[in-house]
């Protein structure tokens, strides 16, 4: 018995969509940490083939430093709009590390490298693929 009709979705079919609000907080917040990584929550909503992100929050707890930033998961309240993390890389790769992959959180990962501009923002999955990212006015 099959409960969904079609293919699933794979990651190349996979869209991301950031409100322009939201990318211009990134923005903002990774230029305010720099030399060190900075690190925010994303807040949206998932349906198979797409992910919205029209929000960030500030997680508690989080640590910087200039090669990594992280959050203790166990302190979040709960959030189903929670859908992803993302982060900056001072440096001039947005690439996600073999440490960014470990400690994945949702279904999207969003990195944003120096000069922190809308073209340095890339979206990832779980494996570390680029996701297509689209940033829209809301």
């Amino acid at each position: 018995m099959f409960l969904f009709k079609g293919k699933k979705a794979t990651a190349d079919e996979r869209k991301v969509i950031m409100t322009k609000q939201t990318a211009d907080g990134l923005i903002t917040y990774s230029k305010s940490y720099h030399p060190n990584e900075g690190i925010l929550i994303l807040k949206g909503k998932s349906k198979r083939q797409q992910v919205v992100i029209e929000g960030l929050v500030i997680p508690p707890f989080s640590t910087h430093g200039p090669y990594y930033s992280g959050f203790p998961t166990y302190d979040l309240p709960f959030d189903l709009s929670y859908v992803g993390t993302a982060h900056s890389h001072p440096g001039g790769s947005n690439n996600p590390s073999l440490e960014d992959l470990n400690n994945y959180y949702g279904v999207v990962s969003i990195i944003i490298c120096y000069p922190y501009e809308y073209e340095t923002i890339g979206a990832f999955d779980r494996n570390g693929k680029p996701l297509h990212l689209e940033i829209i006015d809301a």
